[in-house]
């Protein structure tokens, strides 16, 4: 009798040591749980980075520092611009991937990195879809057509002409998709004979234009501004479907090629499973700094016109925009690498 209730008991002991793990395992979940909804209530606790995938000075950039004062100071914390750029988007489009999902690493998408990249490259290291969350469009802009005043080149069509007369001999350099495809674009529309020479980023551009190793460059509304005003480089023609309103002068492509048309957009996201909470957060600060008038003013300035739409509307136009540009490659005859 005795031996029974000796090994009755051991045998409840061993059942609740037995259980004990699972009993832990659930307090431990429960835990975290709680400490997951603390942190996504408290959202944001700590500095934001926010990365760029290109080197200082595009367009990206500027936009991305314009916005990351904005969200500073809606809310309450630091925000770091980081610029991670090669590999035409990827090497930073793939930290971001690879990032904790809790809101406190974002990007700066463009057209290349999350639609004209699906296209250029056979094998791409992130799904441009799966990979993120797409959280909202800051606007599109577009590219204009570049070259030197000494060249003498005035207009589109003496370009045309220009390249023409002197096949093999004019170069064009890309060092993103807009720049690549506005290039690849116009020499098909146009049958100019020109070649692309590929640019790790946009910083020895200029330079090079001036120092006559390229002929012509399709740089973005943005970094081009500058440009133009130091009167050392010609705008021929603008690669949007209209002429842009701070250079009423400057032909739209289209007004020589009929059906020409190419432009860009910016966008921001998240690594895919961060919280719906602070995605949905995230996307009410982009909203309002997109009917912010100070901020939208910025915008128009850097050449970009606000896109503000709803969530899931932006998700549909990035999807979209990866069939868009995957015409513009094959249009082209661009080969994936």
């Amino acid at each position: 009798m005795q031996f029974k209730n000796i090994k009755s008991s051991a045998i409840k002991v061993l059942a609740r040591v037995a259980l004990a793990p699972s009993a832990l395992a659930v307090a431990l979940a429960a835990t975290a749980g709680m400490a997951g909804a603390q942190n996504v209530s408290n959202y944001p606790s700590q500095p934001i980075k926010l990365v760029v995938p290109f080197a200082p000075g595009g367009s990206s950039d500027i936009v991305a520092r314009n916005f990351g004062s904005y969200l500073q100071n809606l809310s309450k914390q630091p925000v770091v611009i980081e610029n991670k750029g090669g590999a035409n988007g990827i090497i930073g489009t793939q930290y971001v991937k690879a990032a904790p999902p809790d809101g406190y690493t974002l990007e700066l998408t463009t057209n290349t990195t999350h639609a004209a990249n699906v296209s250029l490259y056979k094998k791409l290291p992130y799904d441009a879809m799966k990979d993120f969350e797409h959280i909202a469009a800051f606007g599109t802009s577009a590219s204009v057509a570049l070259v030197t005043k000494e060249s003498g080149i005035k207009s589109i069509a003496e370009l045309v002409a220009y390249s023409k007369a002197n096949p093999q001999k004019v170069f064009y350099c890309y060092y993103n998709s807009a720049s690549q495809m506005s290039a690849e674009m116009f020499r098909v529309r146009t049958w100019a004979p020109i070649t692309g020479v590929a640019y790790k980023a946009i910083g020895n551009v200029t330079s090079d234009l001036l120092g006559g190793q390229i002929q012509v460059v399709f740089m973005e509304y943005l970094p081009a501004m500058a440009q133009i005003k130091g009167d050392r480089l010609v705008p021929l023609g603008v690669t949007a479907e209209k002429r842009y309103k701070s250079w009423p002068n400057v032909p739209a492509i289209a007004e020589s090629y009929p059906g020409y048309e190419i432009g860009f957009h910016l966008g921001l996201a998240a690594p895919a499973g961060t919280p719906p909470e602070i995605v949905n957060k995230l996307h009410g600060w982009m909203a309002q700094a997109l009917a912010d008038p100070t901020f939208k003013q910025k915008l128009d300035d850097l050449g970009m016109e606000a896109l503000p739409m709803s969530r899931q509307d932006y998700i549909k136009f990035s999807a979209q925009k990866i069939n868009h540009w995957a015409e513009y490659v094959k249009a082209a005859g661009v080969e994936p690498q």
